[in-house]
């Protein structure tokens, strides 16, 4: 079994990110299953090479899920009851948001195997 090291979160209080195949689930029940955490906003050219690139941006409402499906674990460690609506409320600084992205990120690349080193 891979052991591999909490990701925390400091928001109201610190929690713990867990991505499993529970979270999995969980997102697919809410309906976000097929929606990636990243929508395209456009479109920008590279001026050294001429080559076209999408320019991303987070999509709000799937972060507020996956963050919540990510909490889920914890917050039932702690008789907490969350709901997509209580996480987006505890989000209450931009900030908050910008270290939602890169905690869901870092989980997500564990769970896929994305990780350096990994087979």
């Amino acid at each position: 079994m891979l052991s591999r090291k909490p990701i925390y979160i400091d928001l109201d209080r610190r929690r713990e990110i867990v991505f499993n195949l529970n979270t999995e689930i969980l997102i697919r029940e809410e309906g976000k299953g097929a929606s990636s955490l990243w929508e395209s906003i456009g479109v920008e050219t590279d001026p050294e090479t001429g080559e076209e690139k999408k320019l991303l941006d987070v999509n709000l409402e799937n972060l507020r899920v996956y963050l919540w499906a990510a909490l889920f674990e914890d917050a039932k460690k702690h008789g907490e009851m969350l709901t997509v609506e209580d996480v987006g409320a505890i989000l209450t600084h931009r900030k908050y948001v910008t270290e939602a992205v890169l905690r869901i990120t870092e989980a997500l690349r564990l769970y896929y195997g994305d990780d350096e080193g990994e087979a």
